[in-house]
């Protein structure tokens, strides 16, 4: 019996407990009860393949695959491999090689002009100065504002997968349907 007052324990009580059960080592003695047997190296090999076969597999499924606790799982995952649960970034355009190519052919087309056309005097500005600008480039829309609605299959929960903590984190381009 151990009687603890603000967490100082009490030698007066554990002493004659200890000595009555006949106890002489302060060493654990072997408990019954069946022992951890499912942090094994088979079953940590198993988890490793199931991640690697499907990185959106998740704890709750691989459980009852292997016939092991969650708990045991989360362990080889987390303590074991050094998995971590991660979403992909989120990136507004995936812009091909082509279509780099065609962005850098119009902008320069597009500067030659404005250099060709020239600067045009305009009145007077409020402070008397006198502004030169280019007609062109008034014209010109240079934001990329475009107002879609973006439908997305799946959430971003559903979309994360295991990486080790060394990877690089993948990236996810918004999807625009027609």
């Amino acid at each position: 019996m151990v009687v603890s007052y603000d967490k100082a324990i009490q030698v007066k009580a554990l002493l004659p407990a200890f000595r009555r059960d006949g106890r002489t080592s302060l060493q654990d003695e072997p408990r019954s009860g069946r022992p951890n047997t499912a942090n094994n190296d088979w079953n940590t090999a198993r988890v490793d393949e199931l991640i690697k076969v499907d990185r959106r597999v998740k704890l709750k499924e691989i459980s009852p695959t292997l016939d092991i606790p969650k708990t045991n799982v989360y362990e080889i995952v987390h303590d074991k491999h050094d998995y971590r649960k991660v979403s992909a970034r989120r990136v507004p355009k995936m812009l091909s090689h082509e279509h780099k190519r065609q962005r850098v052919e119009i902008s320069q087309i597009l500067l030659h002009r404005c250099q060709q056309e020239g600067d045009e005097t305009v009145g007077e500005g409020p402070g008397g100065d006198h502004r030169a600008r280019n007609k062109l480039l008034e014209h010109l829309i240079t934001g990329d504002e475009t107002w879609l609605h973006l439908s997305t299959p799946e959430t971003k929960r559903a979309s994360m997968t295991w990486k080790h903590s060394s990877s690089r984190v993948t990236k996810k381009f918004k999807v625009q349907q027609k």
